[in-house]
């Protein structure tokens, strides 16, 4: 092993404790504390079917937010003591986005409900995928 591989263990390491469903946690948070709202219009495109789509600002976070959760249950496969650091860091993040939606009016939308519901499902795969892998490691290590 070179110097580059046994110094980098470490940053990679940190970064699978990270929750990626932070990033849309982050977006939803910058637009609705920006003022530009979940409802305004990105982008703006007519169809062939002559039908207008707008991706709004919600639409995106949403978007983002299921790329981040199908990203978190491939992650939920490994079994290490970053995953789970990243298991308890996504139940800290779901009873924070939990409390906001229940006492911060700005929460109040149906995209804040489904990045809440989103970060539950997280947090119940994650323990159950993980549950299920060390499950498979003991059986493994028994034969």
């Amino acid at each position: 092993m070179d110097y580059a591989q046994t110094h980098n263990a470490p940053e990679v390491s940190r970064l699978k404790t990270i929750p990626l469903l932070l990033l849309p946690t982050i977006l939803v948070h910058v637009l609705l504390l920006g003022g530009s709202g979940l409802s305004s219009a990105w982008f703006s495109t007519t169809l062939p079917s002559g039908a207008i789509f707008e991706l709004t600002g919600g639409t995106a976070v949403l978007i983002v937010a299921l790329l981040a959760l199908t990203a978190e249950v491939f992650k939920s496969t490994f079994s290490s003591r970053a995953s789970l650091l990243d298991h308890m860091l996504s139940l800290f993040l779901f009873v924070v986005l939990l409390l906001e939606f229940l006492l911060w009016p700005a929460a109040a939308s149906g995209v804040f409900a489904l990045l809440v519901v989103m970060t539950l499902v997280d947090v119940i795969t994650g323990f159950a995928v993980g549950m299920a892998v060390a499950r498979r490691d003991v059986g493994i290590l028994r034969e």
